[in-house]
């Protein structure tokens, strides 16, 4: 993985708001990195969809659990109202909606997970 120094779009500002995306700074710093670029090896994108396929599994197995399960509805904090919508929607295989996943990786160790933001069925998790 080798890091590529680039020239900042001079309009990234207005072109993120422009998409509706307008927390592209937080607290005067920028949400992300406009000078550089991330350059990876075929080897590297196979493992890191290895590792992201392999998370998103897991995080399928924990949906599982939780949709019919009264104690983790409760802990993670799904709406009560929402728990027969929920259940109906996984039992049905309605489709996925995102996963972002934030993971850290240097290019040779396993990527580790920092955080998933998800949406399954209209459920966050």
């Amino acid at each position: 993985m080798i890091r590529m120094p680039i020239t900042e779009r001079p309009d990234w500002k207005e072109k993120a708001a422009e998409f509706g995306f307008h927390f592209h700074t937080l607290y005067g710093e920028p949400y992300w990195c406009e000078n550089a670029y991330y350059q990876f090896t075929m080897q590297q994108i196979e493992d890191l969809e290895a590792t992201t396929a392999e998370l998103h599994q897991m995080y399928l197995q924990v949906v599982e659990k939780v949709v019919s399960n009264e104690e983790l509805l409760i802990k993670f904090q799904i709406p009560k109202h929402c728990w027969e919508f929920v259940n109906h929607s996984w039992k049905t295989n309605q489709p996925s909606l995102y996963s972002r996943l934030d993971l850290a990786y240097d290019g040779k160790r396993t990527a580790k997970l920092l955080e998933n933001n998800a949406g399954y069925t209209n459920i966050f998790i």
